[in-house]
Parts: structure tokens; C-alpha cells; sequence
């Protein structure tokens, strides 16, 4: 942390308006209502706090996106799946791991 003499870029503004996106991104609903009534005390525009909640969900949506981009690539017109259950080169292949796969079961190398 910085010393309290330091000049910085963190107002008490922008600190409400990360804690807004956080909360968004959270689904703190308590947390969200707080932060936007004191970003609004603090005159604040809307299109801020609404920049704010964009930029927190473009985050907390990537790793959903990219499940769905992958998804649809297997799904619609993708190749097919080869190799083990987790797509990877390992022994999950096997008929011998086929039955105790992604269970965290012994026998299984790829640790899914």
C-alpha cells in the first residue's frame, strides 16, 4: 500500500465505483445498492456507474463465454471428441479407465 503523501489515482470515487463493479460481479445485491447510492451522494453520473457494471460483467461473463464457444464448437459441426474424457492425451482413454473417469477415481491419469 501506498503512503497517505502520495498522490494517487484512486479517489473516493473510484474506489466506489470499483466496489460497485465488485459487487456487481459478486451478486452482492446489499453491496451494490450501497455503493450506487454513495457513488449518486457523490454526484456521480449514471453512465459512469453504468461503464462500471459493464466493465465487472465483461469479466465475470469471460469464462461463460468461452464454455459456450467451446461448447458449440463440439456441438455444431466441431470434430468430434478423440482422446479422453477431458480432451487431453492421456490414459482416461483406455477401456480399462472408461468406467472411473472424472470421478477422482484412482486409474484415472488425467486427474478430472
Amino acid at each position: 500500500m501506498r503512503p497517505d503523501t502520495e498522490a494517487t489515482l484512486v479517489t473516493e470515487a473510484v474506489a466506489e465505483l470499483i466496489a460497485l463493479g465488485a459487487a456487481m460481479a459478486a451478486n452482492n445485491e446489499e453491496a451494490f445498492q450501497r455503493h450506487n447510492f454513495r457513488l449518486h451522494k457523490l454526484g456521480i453520473p449514471r453512465e459512469d456507474r453504468i461503464q462500471a457494471v459493464n466493465i465487472a460483467l465483461q469479466v465475470k461473463m469471460a469464462p461463460h463465454r468461452n464454455l459456450v464457444e467451446m461448447a458449440e464448437g463440439y456441438l455444431t459441426g466441431g470434430p468430434e471428441p478423440e482422446g479422453g474424457c477431458c480432451g487431453g492425451e492421456c490414459d482416461c482413454a483406455g477401456e480399462e479407465a472408461a468406467g472411473s473417469c472424472c470421478g477422482g477415481d484412482e486409474g484415472c491419469g488425467c486427474g478430472h
